[in-house]
């Protein structure tokens, strides 16, 4: 006759035996109950890793996205093109007669010009000057400039610090530069400006060979 029940029977030495009746309807209970507890266990577990495995990978993902932004800051942060004043369309006084001299002795060169007044009426004009030597042909290029002031690629950043001047007519401009031990000057700019600041001319001449 079936039964649903198992008999345990405990055997000890000495001692009297002793049964442990265990119905089936238990054990398949208990069977239930720890498949369904290793079951949620190892779900959990599944679920906890991969919550830290995502973590990680969000973090990755982050510093990746960090460097990416860092880079493309870098890149936008491309220097401001430098301060080059803007021309006049018409400029109210002219260079004339430009002439350079080499001299003979110690290196160097002189330069004299005429500022010209183009105001048919003579109205006085004012503003400030400035003269660069250069060579940019060598592998550092070379720049003086009367008067001392701030170049950025040859080009003077404060007009202000020019020699000022008044025209009403005409006026005789000279001036000397000595020589570089770096190098040999190969030409020379002359700057015009406004009282503003504004460039109202600029002109340039090739220096004699020495």
């Amino acid at each position: 006759m079936k039964s649903d029940s198992w008999l345990i029977i405990i055997m000890r030495s000495l001692d009297e035996v002793r049964t442990l009746r265990i119905e089936k309807r238990t054990l398949i209970i208990l069977a239930c109950g720890g498949i369904v507890f290793a079951s949620a266990f190892a779900f959990f577990a599944y679920e906890y890793f991969s919550l830290l495995y995502g973590q990680s990978h969000l973090v990755d993902q982050v510093k990746n996205l960090t460097s990416q932004i860092y880079t493309l800051e870098k890149k936008l942060r491309k220097p401001s093109p430098e301060k080059t004043p803007l021309l006049a369309v018409s400029s109210p006084v002219s260079i004339d007669d430009l002439k350079v001299f080499r001299r003979a002795k110690g290196g160097g060169f002189s330069v004299r010009f005429r500022l010209t007044n183009q105001n048919p009426q003579n109205i006085p004009i004012t503003g400030t000057l400035a003269m660069v030597a250069k060579n940019e042909a060598l592998r550092t290029p070379i720049y003086r400039v009367i008067p001392e002031m701030p170049l950025s690629k040859g080009i003077p950043q404060q007009p202000e610090k020019g020699r000022s001047f008044e025209i009403r007519r005409q006026k005789f401009v000279e001036a000397f530069f000595d020589a570089s031990p770096e190098g040999v000057f190969k030409t020379l700019t002359v700057y015009i400006y406004s009282a503003e600041g504004q460039l109202l001319l600029k002109k340039s001449t090739d220096l004699p060979e020495e």
